[in-house]
């Protein structure tokens, strides 16, 4: 079967969050109205109804589908269903699988990944990412994905933390309320130069993951990274060979260590370049599902993805290890 070509297929996960994926493809609807782009937006079994919604509202949109999917997937698994039916139906130039709170504003975001891949013929590309509420550039996370001890450290640190879950979930509630409810709020608005200061002053600390936040490297671009998962962007040969984006493992978190040690291990290149650009307004999905109990959530997805990504290191290591035997 000759399938169509397509220069730039989109992937866009939808939860609950109606108003935000809307606004995410009417902007690239809109925007870029003269460009190949066929959109998919897969709703992870959306309780309120938003999948139906969209299906309703992009039905006679030919560069829109929008698929139900039969439960909530996850991350990791809701968009394979998009990477799958775009694999499946198109001869794809490049798929841009990205988060339902990205705005692209650029105009010459798809001139900016041609000229790049012409120049670093990259599998997996990560642009520069700006929280605009925190004044954050997101990308990269981290220059390398977590070793084994490295792994095994961040489990024990989160079962410490899950121990006192009543407790934690009290504190940070409370914490919640008084700053961001009623402060933070408060200090944006009246004293604007001051809440900037720190919010900067806070990206200078490091991230949970041990990572500086602000970096001066990410002016420049950067070969196998770790990228953020809000925006991923695949080429030919990433989207043909693999049987599926991201490792069907997990539910939510660690997709972005688990994609990099893959693709380190098999041979794809990882590129990050700050020419290309999204903006990210960060969550809101998440916050919208789990309200204060959002930080226990966190922590107990994070646990079952690490274990799953410490399996993953485990059959690299146990792989070279049996190839290096065998050549003796």
């Amino acid at each position: 079967m000759n399938k169509q070509h397509l220069t730039y297929g989109f992937v866009i996960l939808h939860y609950m969050a109606l108003e935000m994926t809307m606004q995410c493809v009417d902007n690239l609807l809109e925007k870029y109205v003269n460009e190949d782009i066929f959109i998919i937006i897969v709703d992870n079994k959306s309780p309120n109804g938003s999948g139906t919604e969209l299906q309703k509202y992009y039905e006679n949109n030919k560069q829109v589908k929008v698929i139900l999917h039969d439960k909530n997937d996850g991350f990791a698994r809701g968009n394979n269903v998009g990477f799958d039916y775009l694999k499946q139906n198109f001869d794809i130039d490049f798929m841009i699988v990205m988060n339902n709170d990205v705005i692209i504003e650029q105009k010459s975001f798809f001139y900016k990944i041609s000229e790049i891949y012409q120049n670093y013929n990259f599998d997996v590309l990560g642009p520069d990412i700006y929280e605009s509420e925190i004044y954050k550039h997101q990308n990269p996370i981290g220059h390398k994905p977590l070793d084994n001890k490295q792994c095994e450290q961040k489990i024990k640190e989160i079962k410490k933390i899950l121990k006192k879950e009543t407790y934690n979930f009290y504190k940070y509630k409370i914490l919640h309320y008084a700053i961001y409810i009623w402060a933070k709020p408060l200090i944006k608005l009246i004293l604007p130069s001051i809440y900037k200061k720190i919010v900067n002053k806070n990206n200078d600390k490091k991230n949970i993951n041990g990572i500086t936040i602000v970096d001066e490297k990410q002016q420049i671009a950067q070969e196998n990274v770790v990228l953020n998962g809000a925006c991923y962007i695949f080429s030919k040969r990433f989207i043909n060979n693999r049987k599926y984006a991201f490792h069907p493992g997990t539910f939510m978190y660690i997709e972005e260590q688990i994609i990099t040690l893959q693709c380190q291990k098999d041979g794809y290149k990882i590129l990050y370049h700050p020419n290309v650009k999204i903006k990210h307004l960060c969550g809101i999905s998440s916050k919208k599902v789990h309200g204060n109990k959002k930080l226990i959530f966190m922590w107990k997805q994070h646990l079952k993805s690490l274990n799953v990504y410490m399996n993953i290191y485990n059959e690299y290591e146990n792989k070279y290890t049996t190839c290096k035997t065998s050549t003796k």
